[in-house]
């Protein structure tokens, strides 16, 4: 057996550790705490652009909905053009789920002009413009009547000429010739720009019989920029590829009045100097901005928003380096902390070396004397150059081995059985929160899920809509068909409503009998009656059984309106607007 130098034993150890503690430390300072402080700021940027995004989406696809319905529409049926008077309780009632949808119009190719129009900034109940009712191409409002659609006339409101042909929202589709969208423009008297989208009217020859179009204010994407909760001294905005301003987080006003009309604020002209550095880079990407006043260092990042019909916003985040460098230092710290704990034990190793002879027969005791295989079976192989000790060692290694080999075969078979027992368990555990009938979410699952969703619901403040729906008359189903096709019928409700909600997030459960639950996740109830209408028209269009057709009746209960309300509570008030809707002629949805 070859000697070792004692002062070899204690030099060498030394000096490898030595080593191995400044490479960590280099490591660490050069390389991967800057990944790490990088990494954050991207992600920081990255979330906020995700929640800009979703929404601008979510703001703007009424603008594209609205306009494909009526477009649709109006060129399947041209005979609708022929009296445009009916068809303001259309855009009226397209209108009024949108609080920022300024207008929903109807020019015809002969002038006629209609729609419904709502002031951009108040939050004003819409009215009906039209052009035609009591002098041709005079542009007249009015009241809206829930009967005839044109009621009074509002009297405070002026009467003007007014052709549409010559409008820009005309010009811009007989342009097109399709689907386009018009220049972003403050409407006249209002500090908020606006934007609109137009479509030609062609019959099925290809005659021009006019122009559709919807307008939406753009005051609340302003809004909700200034609304979010950034780092310090960080900036948003949201601007067309041009660089002209659409929304930012400041306060600054987005266009200039002047005699001779508007200027819209762009980046490069605005009053912030970020702003201006901003628009030298308006393609997608990461880049570093240095303010000159104050010699600090911003990370910004511009990603698009692509909307329909080629339009594409850009958004910009700026955030200061501080945000992140800051977090740089505290890693600094951390990896110094742990190179002078490296530098500590790299201490105690030479006290160590002094045990080198007595440590393996105390690992040895130690292993016995615990009583466990796993004791000695841990122990390294050779345990000690000294011959007798790794004699020792080998031959109570051996022997574990053996002894662990017979218990491995017992655990063996109690892991089977207990295996089989957790399946059972599991099984049980389904079964017991799901419907046999529907197999949905049964009265007991629901309840555990409901509570969850509305405890998240509250402590993220996002929107959660509870609906109550119960199948009009299904006793006479029973009744009539018998009770296998009332069960068919409950089973066929079920699987309709399974089509108009996520199962990834919202719950659908039978509350018993012939009365189902949904709650919408992060969904506000605007929306969810969007969806619970598409329910009863699907029962409108399809029958259930033997060419039976069904309706529902629907309470609805919105977290927004109501945020202090517990479980109970909510179950209780949608129930109460279930059975108004029951007691008031059913096939309804009431939502307050």
């Amino acid at each position: 057996m070859t000697s070792i130098p004692l002062r070899w034993l204690i030099i060498t150890p030394f000096v490898l550790l030595t080593l191995i503690s400044g490479s960590i430390m280099y490591f660490f300072s050069t390389v991967t705490i800057s990944n790490i402080a990088n990494n954050i700021g991207e992600q920081y940027i990255n979330e906020v652009e995700n929640r800009i995004e979703d929404r601008v989406s979510d703001f703007m696809s009424p603008v594209n909905d609205i306009l494909e319905i009526n477009l649709n529409a109006f060129s399947n049926r041209p005979e609708m053009l022929s009296n445009l008077t009916p068809l303001s309780l259309r855009l009226y009632e397209q209108a009024t789920p949108h609080q920022q949808m300024t207008f929903i119009s109807l020019a015809t190719v002969q002038g006629k002009y209609i729609a419904s129009a709502r002031d951009p900034i108040r939050e004003t109940k819409h009215n009906i413009a039209a052009n035609f009712i009591n002098q041709p191409f005079t542009i007249e409002g009015f009241y809206y009547d829930r009967y005839k659609g044109i009621g009074d006339k509002i009297i405070t409101d002026p009467t003007f000429s007014y052709d549409p042909r010559v409008r820009p929202f005309y010009q811009d589709a007989l342009k097109a010739e399709t689907i386009t969208w018009s220049d972003i423009s403050p409407y006249y008297g209002y500090p908020t720009l606006g934007i609109g989208l137009s479509a030609p009217i062609y019959a099925s020859g290809g005659k021009l019989l006019g122009v559709t179009a919807t307008s939406i204010a753009l005051i609340e994407l302003d809004n909700y920029l200034e609304s979010l909760t950034l780092v310090d001294n960080a900036y948003v905005f949201l601007a067309e590829k041009n660089g002209a301003l659409i929304a930012s987080s400041g306060k600054e006003a987005l266009f200039e009045r002047s005699d001779k009309g508007y200027t819209r604020v762009h980046l490069k002209d605005h009053p912030n100097s970020l702003f201006q550095m901003a628009s030298k880079f308006l393609h997608t990407g990461s880049y570093h901005l240095n303010s000159e006043g104050s010699g600090e260092d911003f990370l910004y990042h511009v990603r698009p928003v692509t909307l329909k019909y080629g339009k594409t916003w850009l958004i910009g985040i700026i955030i200061p380096s501080s945000h992140h460098k800051g977090i740089l230092a505290e890693y600094t710290e951390i990896t110094i902390f742990i190179t002078l704990m490296l530098f500590a034990c790299i201490a105690f190793i030479g006290s160590a070396i002094a045990w080198y002879i007595g440590k393996p027969i105390q690992q040895l005791n130690q292993a016995t004397n615990d009583k466990r295989i796993e004791s000695i079976l841990s122990l390294p192989q050779p345990l000690s150059k000294i011959r007798e000790i790794k004699s020792l060692s080998k031959g109570l290694h051996l022997m574990a081995e053996n002894l662990q080999d017979t218990l491995q075969h017992l655990e063996k078979k109690v892991s089977e059985r207990t295996s089989d027992l957790q399946d059972e368990n599991h099984h049980l555990l389904e079964s017991s929160l799901t419907d046999e009938l529907t197999h949905l979410t049964n009265r007991r699952g629901f309840n555990t899920a409901f509570d969850a969703a509305l405890t998240l619901a509250k402590k993220n403040q996002t929107p959660l809509t509870f609906v109550i729906a119960d199948i009009d008359y299904f006793k006479q189903i029973n009744d009539t068909f018998g009770h296998t096709a009332g069960d068919n019928t409950l089973v066929s409700v079920a699987e309709s409503m399974k089509k108009y909600t996520r199962s990834d997030k919202d719950i659908l459960a039978r509350y018993g009998g012939e009365e189902f639950v949904l709650v919408f996740v992060n969904l506000d109830k605007e929306k969810a009656i969007e969806r619970i209408n598409k329910i009863r028209q699907e029962f409108a269009n399809t029958p259930v059984l033997n060419d039976q057709h069904i309706t529902m009746s629907f309470g609805v209960v919105g977290l927004k309106n109501n945020p202090t309300l517990t479980a109970p509570d909510i179950i209780n008030l949608a129930d109460k607007r279930l059975y108004q809707a029951k007691n008031t002629g059913r096939n309804k949805v009431i939502s307050e």
